[in-house]
This record gives C-alpha cells, sequence and structure tokens, in this order.
C-alpha cells in the first residue's frame, strides 16, 4: 500500500496548500493552530521545510519541521496524516523523513501532556506512547510550555527529543537556549524570559546527566 506515496515539499507545489491546510485544521484545536496566512508564508521561509504526503494524486499528510540555522536543533512544529489513512504507518514514514532534513540536527516535538478526562487522557497517553515507540524521550523536571496563539489558552504540553544519531549532553543552559530558539522563531514570542525560567523551576541537572538518553 505504501508503494505508491510521495512526499514532496509543499513550496514547490502551492496548488497543494488547501489539502493540506484541512488536514492542519481538522487534526488541532484552535488554541493550537497558527491562521491560514501564517502557516502560507511558511513556504518561502528558510528555516522550515514543509512537506506533503500524497497517495494517487491526493494529499493525506502533511507536516511542518522547523530548522533554525544557529542552533543544531529541528522542531517537529506539526504532523499528521488525514483520517482515512491513520493506522496505516504513514505517520512513521513522515516522521523519518523529518529525521532525515534534520540530519545532523536533534529532533525535538511537543506533545500534549495528560489532563482532563479519562479518555481525553487516554487519547493522551497513545499520543505520548507513538513517539516514545519512534525513538523519542521525555525531557523530564522541564515544565514545558507553548505560547498563547489564540484567545483561548493552550493545551499543556510536554517536550520530547529524539536524538537523532546525536549524542548531546543536555544541560539546563543549553535547554534554556533552545526554547528560547523555539519561542522566537517559531512563535514570535520574544520577550520570554520569565515564562522560559518557570519552566525550570523543577529541572535537576541528574535527570539529565547521563547526557541525551
Amino acid at each position: 500500500m505504501t508503494s505508491s506515496y510521495r512526499l514532496t515539499n509543499l513550496s514547490a507545489y502551492p496548488n497543494k496548500f488547501e489539502e493540506a491546510f484541512s488536514i492542519y485544521e481538522a487534526s488541532l484545536p484552535a488554541s493550537e493552530r497558527k491562521n491560514r496566512d501564517d502557516i502560507f508564508k511558511l513556504l518561502a521561509g528558510e528555516d522550515y521545510a514543509v512537506t506533503v504526503l500524497e497517495m494517487n494524486d491526493r494529499v493525506i499528510g502533511f507536516s511542518i519541521v522547523f530548522l533554525p540555522h544557529r542552533h543544531p536543533i529541528g522542531l517537529l512544529e506539526y504532523m499528521a496524516t488525514d483520517q482515512a489513512h491513520r493506522n496505516m504507518g504513514m505517520g512513521e514514514i513522515m516522521f523519518e523523513h523529518a529525521l532525515s532534513l534534520c540530519a545532523g540536527r536533534v529532533l525535538l516535538v511537543e506533545v500534549e501532556a495528560e489532563f482532563g478526562s479519562p479518555a481525553a487522557r487516554k487519547l493522551q497517553r497513545r499520543r505520548q506512547d507513538y513517539y516514545l515507540r519512534l525513538g523519542c524521550k521525555p525531557l523530564v523536571g522541564l515544565a514545558y510550555r507553548m505560547p498563547q496563539l489564540q484567545a483561548s489558552p493552550p493545551p499543556a504540553l510536554n517536550l520530547m527529543c529524539h536524538p537523532n544519531g546525536n549524542q548531546v549532553n543536555v544541560s539546563k543552559e543549553l535547554l534554556r537556549d533552545w526554547i528560547a530558539c523555539l519561542y522566537s522563531g517559531v512563535y514570535g514570542c520574544t520577550d520570554s524570559d520569565d515564562i522560559i525560567d518557570d519552566m525550570f523551576a523543577n529541572w535537576s541537572q541528574r535527570e539529565q546527566e547521563n547526557g541525551f538518553i
């Protein structure tokens, strides 16, 4: 089934944007979404890779990877498939592609933390387990917070990482620089020192003493 798929840089095929954006809208709550114009502008961004997964000339998956010039990290800002093609291994295909885009970099992933009803927690645990199976590790002791993009506050998130073949000793200072890079480069938040400092209130270097897992 996967033999007929192809991964395409969306900037080369902007006519596919509406198909991709419909997946984005359907899979994220409004509090976590950027608006349509902001997503479209990413196609021209030098520090972004925006990819669509196509099958039979139809967009069935969409991913956004942030690749800052000054830091050896990438952020899987978004990844999803359409409803009809979930649980078919398409997410793994896009994730492996994201890792290849991040060659020489650590890949960071924002994953929804557990909160809310039992049903919601079950789904959130499933998503966390999904990224664990793909080789991602949680950054223990970090109270990560996504900036508020819309009127409603975003849900609680965990920040996970995939070493992607790299050996990196994660210090508080290094991780703080990475988060500051995400806040400014991804979310346009430059006055965020106090918010980021609060994330490390329970940080213990002992929790990361073995480096990058």
